[in-house]
């Protein structure tokens, strides 16, 4: 692990559909907000884990002991981490590993917009008719939308949260999240209105784990 600066900006912050919010949290906001529940923190393998929990969403036989208190999450070379200061009996110093990804919970960071629904014509065009998890191209009459982040989990209407499926496809995926295509490759949805983040426009590091969440 690499000790880091409090203030900085070591941290890509996700809604609850996993798209950039267009924030970066500092290293001690990262930890902050992890201990105080409002996001948990993705880790090499992309596990979703919160401080001291359990909490795996996306990685199925993973095991079953995860936290960030406790170091037990598969971590970066480089991870950055947070230090103290010496101990005066021993003269040790405790890291804590800092979250490069955090997933906010509930409401926190996620902002819904009226009026940014999108029509199924509008998305086939946007998409080019193609479905997003077979990569065929598909008719309009056999074209659906797909909320990637499941109605039934809390997703909503919002352009951000729908891709263009076939009815096929739409039917297997129900409301598993995440998934993936034919390639292997997590879905995620393009937005209108330019949810996702440029990150060359924010004064931070890239770093490689960010470049599925950002357009690049």
């Amino acid at each position: 692990m690499i000790p880091v600066d409090a203030f900085d900006r070591t941290t890509l912050v996700l809604n609850r559909n996993y798209q950039a919010t267009g924030k970066f949290f500092t290293a001690r906001a990262a930890i902050r907000n992890m201990i105080n529940g409002r996001v948990k923190g993705l880790d090499a393998a992309g596990n979703c884990v919160s401080w001291t929990g359990a909490d795996l969403e996306n990685v199925e036989g993973s095991p079953s002991s995860l936290s960030w208190l406790d170091q037990t999450v598969d971590l970066y070379p480089d991870q950055p981490c947070l230090r103290s200061a010496p101990n005066a009996a021993t003269g040790l110093e405790t890291r804590w590993a800092v979250p490069t990804i955090v997933i906010c919970t509930y409401h926190f960071g996620y902002h819904s917009h009226k009026g940014q629904s999108v029509s199924l014509k509008t998305l086939y065009k946007m998409y080019k008719g193609v479905c997003q998890y077979c990569l065929e191209k598909v008719s309009i009459t056999d074209a659906t939308k797909d909320h990637v982040f499941p109605k039934s989990m809390g997703g909503t209407n919002d352009d951000f949260n729908v891709v263009l499926a076939c009815k096929s496809c739409n039917g297997q995926k129900a409301d598993s999240f995440p998934y993936f295509n034919v390639n292997g490759d997590a879905v995620r949805p393009r937005s209108l209105h330019g949810s996702m983040l440029n990150v060359s426009s924010v004064e931070v590091q890239m770093r490689e784990e960010w470049r599925p969440f950002l357009f690049k």
